[in-house]
């Protein structure tokens, strides 16, 4: 029976995929989201009260980036792909070292980011992809953890570097503010979480694709439910969005920040040019347009 059930759960995951990918390819996806919501513009951004730095990435390294075994597939797009883009820019903003212990927080249950860092990276890591639906297997060196994205089951400051890719934004109710509290824990002194990207948007939004919706923070934030919306995703974690206006990023993420740590934003350019391209970059809204990530570095 838990077979069947597997079969099925993979079945119905691959033909949600294909219709994502089909409504994309059609431009018929996130059509209420892209009406609604845009990226912030600089000036907005000096709301957040922190500071805003860039990571100007170079299409040399980008493409060095994709020999990685795990990434060769985006070789075959003629265009800079926005998921090893958000990838290269973890990678560079973590600045590895020999001998770090790195986490990939709800990493999924492939592992993609960590195989492909542990596959370039010319220093030995220690690596851990955490994802609710992972069982603590050891496979290549990598160790897939379980647990709740707000009680990871690792020691106080035993990791040197935390990513989280894509994943910041589906996470429901208060987890968003809980998961930093519990990255923080995490580090040592002195090393980085880096959230990628973080969209910081013209509305505090809450985003849905499904019917059962629930409201979170209604007070402050509107409500989108945008059935074609592939923002809001879709699988085991379907169904919710996020994204931040700077006000809000500020008083509900920074503003609640553990006193040992300290914010930056860094705005990611490829050859000097925002990257995603969102006219190629199609599977993508318009919020996804001027790739930025949040860095959280541990003080003491």
């Amino acid at each position: 029976m838990a077979n069947n059930k597997s079969i099925s759960s993979k079945i119905s995951g691959r033909i949600n995929r294909y219709k994502w990918e089909l409504m994309g390819a059609l431009n018929l996806n996130n059509l209420e989201i892209n009406r609604t919501l845009r990226p912030c513009n600089e000036s907005e951004m000096q709301d957040l009260e922190i500071e805003i730095k860039t990571l100007d990435l170079s299409s040399e390294n980008y493409y060095n980036f994709l020999n990685s075994p795990i990434l060769n597939k985006y070789k075959k797009i003629n265009y800079p792909h926005s998921k090893p883009l958000e990838y290269l820019s973890t990678m560079t903003l973590l600045d590895l070292q020999g001998g770090d212990k790195i986490l990939d927080a709800a990493g999924g249950t492939e592992g993609e980011y960590i195989k492909a860092i542990m596959a370039v990276s010319e220093h030995k890591l220690t690596a851990y992809c955490q994802d609710s639906l992972l069982d603590g297997k050891t496979d290549n060196g990598i160790t897939y953890i379980g647990g709740s994205i707000d009680a990871i089951p690792l020691p106080d400051e035993s990791v040197d570097g935390i990513s989280c890719h894509h994943s910041f934004e589906h996470f429901r109710d208060d987890l968003d503010i809980k998961f930093i509290q519990e990255a923080v824990r995490l580090l040592r002194v002195g090393r980085k979480l880096v959230i990628a990207p973080i969209f910081i948007t013209n509305e505090y939004a809450e985003i849905w694709n499904i019917k059962d919706i629930q409201k979170f923070d209604p007070e402050k934030a509107i409500t989108i439910c945008d059935r074609t919306a592939s923002f809001a995703g879709w699988g085991a974690y379907e169904g919710f969005a996020r994204t931040y206006s700077p006000t809000v990023l500020k008083t509900r993420i920074i503003n609640n920040l553990p006193q040992n740590c300290q914010a930056e934003i860094y705005q990611i350019l490829l050859d000097r040019q925002s990257v995603p391209d969102i006219k190629k970059n199609h599977h993508q809204p318009l919020l996804n347009g001027e790739m930025k990530a949040l860095v959280i570095t541990k003080t003491h």
